[in-house]
Parts: structure tokens; sequence; C-alpha cells
């Protein structure tokens, strides 16, 4: 390797340096999967806290400060997930209603992946399927990965699964006794229109409450079909003529309700691992419920005493201020350069205005004009009081205008304006009651921010948090 070579390498890797690593910060997510803090003897690490560099959308340079609030919180939010396993939480309307839902979708699947599995992944299949695949097993490395040469398996007989999976539930649906309701489906196919919402307005009207099928003690009903109604591209509109067509929409349900009722029947329901496996994905919901709870206003209420205190000792508070505002009157007038009409155009409606602005600044009374000269929909060009926080165009200039003041031309989209500030009223701390609200707001969200931090550093306390020097 030639000595100008090896330069170039060197400068290569001191611009990458440089590129992920400065003064200003570091490129995060870093390119490496660095140690960024310790859970007791558990590392954590970069790509789990940021993501990794391929996946991410937007890297960026963040400062030392910024990264250490993200790990923080992230770590914090892992906490709180071991926390929330609490009676305050398991007992709350929204995370049993979620819990049991979750426990019946994961029992249906875990008995799929079961039935899958007895079928084609017992041991006397996996070794038929490695020795007639054995080079191509070989070549891919997957000899020694169980999940992977499992999933190759299924990828190779996923005909014969679905054909199998399909025989199961015709004959759970025998089992369950399932019946559809030929007239209702016939009367259905025989709707005509060309996009599904008219087709989903027809049934409503037609047919609001007819029964569509019903097996053992349950039913399905005609607005069952208007929720996948809505997936139906215009071009397939025709298909639901068919008749079985029309029934492979609300299949779906069906076959979920049933798999659910043979899944409890079988025992799923209690399975620990099934348990484990709905816990563990209910640990977001259950960390958020938590957040809630000990999160919760009426924790945090502050006393009229100490409201008034805030309210003194922060009197330059804006929030607490009225906001400055004027008295504003406007002559307006369109322009057109569009139309034909001469004294329409940008220019001669300018100068037609600025002729009067001259006239009014040499003593004529601005409100003669105005009454001539209105927007649409005001009385005699009156605007009223204007905000000094108003961000459209009138707003903006009364706000630097004085009691008094005749504006410049106002040039807008299809309008000029000239205004005059009549009434000034200037920012003035209102009285206590009338801000009592905001200052309580204030006081529970800083009371908030109080808490966190000491319940924050408690938890990293007890689970024995590290951040690492690393970041």
């Amino acid at each position: 390797m030639t000595r100008c070579s090896l330069r170039c390498i060197s400068a290569l890797i001191l611009v990458t340096f440089f590129a992920v690593h400065s003064q200003d910060g570091i490129l995060t997510p870093f390119t490496d999967n660095i140690e960024v803090a310790k859970i007791g003897s558990d590392p954590l690490t970069e790509f789990q806290v940021f993501g990794y560099p391929s996946s991410v959308r937007d890297r960026k340079i963040m400062t030392h400060d910024e990264r250490s609030k993200i790990i923080e919180e992230y770590i914090y939010e892992l906490l709180l997930q071991k926390e929330s396993h609490v009676p305050s939480v398991l007992n709350t309307g929204e995370y049993r209603k979620n819990y049991e839902a979750l426990l019946k979708k994961n029992s249906a699947m875990k008995l799929k992946d079961d039935l899958i599995e007895s079928r084609f992944l017992s041991l006397e299949k996996v070794e038929s399927f490695y020795r007639q695949n054995k080079e191509k097993i070989e070549e891919l490395k997957l000899a020694d990965n169980k999940t992977e040469l499992n999933a190759l398996i299924k990828k190779d007989k996923h005909q014969e699964i679905r054909d199998y999976l399909d025989k199961y539930i015709d004959s759970l649906s025998l089992s369950y006794d399932v019946r559809y309701n030929e007239d209702v489906f016939a009367k259905i196919s025989s709707i005509k229109s060309d996009n599904p919402e008219e087709f989903s307005e027809e049934l409503k009207k037609s047919m609001p409450n007819e029964v569509l099928i019903t097996w053992n003690e349950e039913k399905i009903y005609t607005n069952a079909l208007l929720t996948p109604l809505k997936d139906v591209k215009p071009w397939r509109m025709k298909d639901l003529s068919n008749p079985k067509i029309l029934k492979r929409l609300v299949d779906g349900s069906i076959i979920n309700s049933i798999l659910t009722s043979e899944a409890e029947k079988r025992g799923y329901f209690k399975r620990e691992d099934v348990i484990e496996e709905t816990q563990d994905q209910m640990k977001y919901l259950a960390a958020r419920i938590y957040r809630d709870v000990i999160y919760s206003d009426d924790k945090f209420i502050p006393t009229k005493e100490g409201m008034i205190d805030y309210y003194i000792e922060n009197k330059d508070d804006r929030s607490l201020w009225s906001r400055r505002k004027m008295w504003v009157f406007e002559i307006f007038k369109e322009y057109n350069n569009e139309d034909d009409i001469e004294e329409n155009d940008k220019i001669n409606v300018a100068i037609e205005l600025e002729n009067i602005r001259q006239k009014i600044l040499s003593g004529e009374e601005f409100e003669k004009y105005a009454k001539f000269y209105p927007r649409p929909y005001t009385k005699d060009g009156e605007l009223g009081f204007i905000f000094e926080d108003d961000h459209a165009m009138i707003g903006k200039t009364a706000s630097k205008m004085n009691e008094g003041e005749i504006s410049d031309l106002i040039i807008q989209k299809k309008a000029i304006s000239i205004i005059k500030v009549t009434q000034v009223q200037e920012p003035m701390l209102y009285k206590f009651e009338y801000v009592e609200e905001i200052v309580k707001r204030k006081l529970i969200s800083l009371k908030k921010e109080e808490f966190m931090d000491r319940h924050k550093n408690e938890l990293f306390k007890k689970y024995g948090v590290k951040l690492s020097n690393n970041n």
C-alpha cells in the first residue's frame, strides 16, 4: 500500500470521526451500539434507546444534555412499566377491557400456532424436511437456528398449511352450527352501486338490522358489513353481487370468534405462556395508566394561599396580563387585475386610496370615508377591537400604532386598506379572581415537574440505574 493511500485512509477516518462526534454533540443514533446506561447489572445500549441508524429517518447531532434527557426518559418509562403491576392499574376498566381482548386474541393465535406445529413442525416432519432440503438449509446456515428453520418450512408449506386450517375451521363451523342467512345475502348482493359509500347507505336504509349469520347463541347483523365495505375498491364493487364474496367480508370476525371459543374450551386463557405474553404486551398501556394515576391533577391542587403567593411573586408573567388592543376603523377597497374595468386595477385602487389618505391627513374625517369604503359585513368600516397578537396584516399594522394615527396603504390579497386607531387599551395585570384558574394550572404543572424529578430519582436509586460515561 502506498504512502499516499495510507494518508487518504487516515484522512477519511478523521473526517468520519468528526462527522459523528464534534464539540457541538454527537450524531444520534451513534454509529456504534455503545452502552449508554446500566439498570442494575443489565446494560442499556444506544440502539435500544434511539433505534438502528439504518431505520431512523432523521439522524441528527444532539448535545450531551439532549441525549441524556432522552435516555433518562426512556429508562423512566421502563421503570414505570415495572412499577405499574399494581391494583390501582390492573383493576381499572381500561386495563381489564384491553387485557381481556388481547388475551382472547393471543389465545386464538396460540391455538393456530399449536395446530400448525403439531401437523407440520413435529420432530419427524422437521427432520424429513431437513433431509430433503439439506443443501439449501446448510447454504442459508439455518441448521442450528430453529426459529428460522421453522419459518422456512412454513413458507415452503404455505398452501398446505392454509388448506389444513381452512378444513379445521370448516369442521369447527359445523360443530358450532354456523348458519348463513342466504336470503339476506341474496338481497344485499342485489344492491346496485358504483362506490362503497352509496352501497353502505343503501344497506343501512333497506336492511338496517337483519341477522346475517348465527352460531350457537351468537348473531352477526348486517351492520357488520359496514366496516369491511370501507376497504372495497371502486373497481371491485361488481364482486359484491356475488353472495360468496359478501360472506368473505364477515368471515374473519366469525373465524376469530370461533377460534377464541375453542381456545377457551381448551384452556388457553389460563396457560402461563399466553398470560405472560399478554402481560408483556400490556406493559405500555399499564405504564401509561400508572403515569395517569400518579400524576393525577387532584394530587397536586394548590391551596388558595399558595395561588395568591404565586400571583404576587410572578406579576411579570405576561399570561396574567391583558393583551394590548386597539379600536380600529378601516377604509377598504378590493382590486381585480383580471377584469376589464380599469378602475378596479390594483394601481388605480392604490392611487384612489392614497388620495383619500392625503385628504384625511390634511384634516378631513376618516370615518366619513370609512362609511363609503367599508369592508363587507362591517358597520361603516368599524372593525372594533383588534389584539396586538393578531397575525393578519391589519392586526400587525395596528399593533404598531398609537391612538389617532393613520396607517399607510396596507396591501392585502385582492384588497387595499387604510386604518385608523381611535382607542388603545394598554396591557394591565388582571385581578387575581380573573386569572385564578390560570395560576392553578401553572402551579399544578410545576408541582408535577417537581414530583417527576423526585420520583424518577427514587426509581433510579431503587433499580440501580447508572448512566454510562460513554454518553
